[in-house]
């Protein structure tokens, strides 16, 4: 690979992946808004609108107890915490990808330091490992988990491991092809979001926000 490769995944292609992203995401939303919320005729008993609001934000607190947690879904529950985390600030705050930014967008990102950009690559590409080995060992995830998850998680996997193996393991002509590389797997990783349940950081706050004005409607308190 040379830097032609180069210069086409991360001009061309990129702008082409997030141009398939952004309108990807926005057919999603349209089509939640376009199914509508069923009337509801009943006299509010608490109050919806707040109620929709905060439940994205504190359901996942609410549905089970540390000690719960710690038993019986700590992977699941402390991967996926580390992963989201850890993922979201890789994306748009490590050196790299702030200069990466500017260029594409023309936005200036504040960017953290080598080392802990370091930290959030090690601990985005551990987290989510685990979380996919969790998904061959639970039995319960397992009959849940099809080819799309599988996809995902490889593609997520192997962007996060070749852009640690490029900053870091390499130099001279092999950092080239390995930044190509990097920078090919994450193209695809971007087309492929809007299509795939990787997209449920959307269908969430939908989701759980019109369960959040149900149960505002009928005054329940969990």
């Amino acid at each position: 690979m040379d830097l032609a490769f180069l210069d086409f995944v991360r001009g061309p292609l990129l702008k082409f992946a997030l141009v398939i992203f952004f309108f990807g995401i926005a057919y999603r939303i349209f089509r939640v808004i376009a199914w509508g919320v069923p009337k509801n005729r009943a006299k509010p008993k608490g109050n919806p609108a707040a109620s929709a609001i905060s439940t994205p934000f504190l359901k996942p607190f609410r549905e089970l107890t540390f000690q719960d947690v710690m038993s019986k879904r700590a992977i699941q529950y402390i991967g996926g915490f580390t992963f989201h985390i850890t993922f979201l600030l890789l994306v748009f705050f490590i050196p790299q990808h702030s200069f990466l930014w500017t260029e594409v967008i023309g936005i200036k990102l504040p960017y953290f330091s080598s080392t802990i950009s370091n930290i959030l690559a090690y601990g985005a590409l551990l987290s989510v490992l685990a979380l996919w080995l969790n998904r061959f060992t639970s039995p319960v995830l397992r009959l849940l988990t099809g080819a799309h998850e599988h996809i995902g998680n490889f593609l997520i996997t192997i962007t996060i491991l070749t852009g640690i193996v490029a900053t870091q393991w390499v130099g001279g002509g092999t950092y080239i092809s390995m930044l190509g590389l990097h920078m090919l797997f994450a193209d695809l990783l971007i087309i492929y979001i809007p299509f795939s349940r990787l997209a449920h950081f959307i269908d969430y706050f939908f989701s759980t926000g019109f369960y959040g004005r149900s149960i505002g409607i009928s005054g329940v308190r969990e």
